[in-house]
């Protein structure tokens, strides 16, 4: 092992004259290009530091070696065979290791300490490098996300090995996010990172649905969002997500985790905002406090009044606008006697939209206890889903469902997770956690 203090001396040698070079030369002049080319002149300098930082860590790290011999799993026995050396690719570069080899010459097994005490695997790479790749991997296209590191001088790994990293991250990340749901579910050990340090005076919760293509199908991923919202209804500090393409009952496990995060049931005002879809309701009804109040988005509500009107009039018909903002108007004044007096009226028999007429008349009838929107507005609540639409669009859509694209229904779990990690402020925390037990994340 290199002397340490002889070793720190070096460097700070190295760039002691570094420094004093470039400052010199930026005294006598200005470089033509100005700032820019300072800038460039400066990374230069800090490359060069980075690589004298790694080639001594690389010489004060050692190889590794733990005696001639350790025990194998197999019951025999590993030889130490040689020094073998590699380059683990970092954040700052390549760092050269020479590395002690171990062989069992009976089930042929092999091991190198340094690389298990390191958390290296895979191609040979940090787990700042892992965490890098899965980030960018999650947020466009490998390909692009590749290109763009080599364009930024950040140093970055082939593309398929992307494509492991992002798979072995994502997974891990998926495991850890299951588990803390489990946890939850079966013993009410609720979660212990990202928890908020109160309760929000006024919480919104929502969930929607979209698909993506995967496994040669479509399969819907279920999307929720949590957010705290102020007096007029907008929403106020960091939206929380949460993302599954499982079932209904393992999504209402996760959601249900993460409103333990914001202490749900000691929220002195609870919206929960959705479309009709049964399953959204039914959450609500089995996993909110008694206290929620159920609002119907109103986007949703417009769309279906829309829906009437093209039945009524046709598509495309002058008729249909005036109509359908006269409806809008009477929800948001608190006129639903008249609205539903409406909504009768065209849905009486022996009409060509009589049909249509019944249908809507049925949806708003069902939804009737969550259409009080003059109410919901007085009140500072908000009445439109927009945050979850988005959520879906942002979480999944924007990275799974590009033209072309087939996912594998694991690999698109995995992306939309740390996707929703990601749109949630949570990528610090998960960096740190993945370093903290990096076997497991690559």
């Amino acid at each position: 092992m290199a002397n340490v203090v002889r070793v720190v001396d070096e460097i700070v040698e190295d760039f002691r004259s570094g420094v004093e070079q470039e400052l010199r030369a930026l005294a006598r002049s200005v470089p033509e290009g100005g700032l820019g080319e300072i800038e460039e002149r400066v990374g230069e300098l800090r490359k060069r530091i980075d690589h004298a930082l790694l080639d001594a860590i690389g010489r004060v790290l050692g190889n590794g070696y733990r005696g001639t011999h350790l025990p194998c799993a197999c019951g025999g026995t590993m030889r130490y065979v040689n020094d073998r050396s590699r380059r683990i690719l970092t954040m700052f570069g390549r760092l050269k290791l020479r590395r002690a080899y171990y062989h069992c010459g009976a089930c042929r097994a092999s091991r190198v300490p340094l690389d298990e005490v390191l958390g290296i695997q895979g191609e040979g790479q940090s787990v700042g490098v892992q965490a890098t790749t899965a980030l960018v991997c999650s947020l466009m296209p490998n390909g692009q996300a590749m290109d763009l590191l080599g364009e930024l001088g950040i140093p970055h790994v082939s593309l398929s090995e992307s494509q492991r990293i992002t798979r072995a991250v994502g997974h891990r990340t998926v495991e850890w996010r299951d588990e803390e749901a489990r946890r939850w579910a079966e013993a009410h050990e609720a979660p212990r990172e990202h928890v908020q340090p109160q309760a929000p005076q006024r919480l919104a919760v929502s969930m929607d649905g979209t698909t993506a293509h995967t496994d040669g199908k479509y399969h819907e991923a279920k999307v929720g969002t949590f957010y705290a919202f102020d007096a007029e209804g907008e929403a106020v500090g960091q939206t929380a997500y949460v993302v599954t393409f499982e079932g209904v009952e393992h999504f209402r496990d996760l959601w249900d985790s993460e409103a333990q995060r914001w202490h749900m049931d000691r929220a002195s005002v609870l919206v929960a905002i959705g479309d009709a879809a049964a399953w959204t309701w039914n959450t609500v009804a089995e996993r909110c406090p008694a206290h929620v109040v159920e609002v119907l988005d109103f986007y949703h509500a417009s769309e279906h009044l829309w829906g009437l009107a093209r039945a009524i009039w046709g598509e495309g018909s002058r008729r249909a606008k005036p109509w359908v903002s006269e409806q809008e108007a009477r929800l948001l004044e608190g006129h639903e006697k008249e609205f539903f007096e409406e909504l009768r009226h065209w849905a009486a028999e022996g009409q060509p939209w009589s049909e249509e007429g019944q249908s809507q008349l049925n949806y708003f009838t069902t939804n009737a206890d969550r259409i009080h929107y003059q109410l919901y507005r007085e009140l500072g609540y908000p009445i439109g889903s927009g945050m979850v639409e988005s959520a879906c669009k942002t979480v999944v859509g924007v990275r799974e469902k590009q033209p072309g694209m087939r996912w594998r229904k694991a690999t698109a779990e995995a992306i939309a997770h740390l996707r929703a990690v990601y749109q949630s402020g949570r990528w610090r925390a998960l960096r740190k956690r993945l370093i903290r037990d990096p076997r497991k994340a690559g």
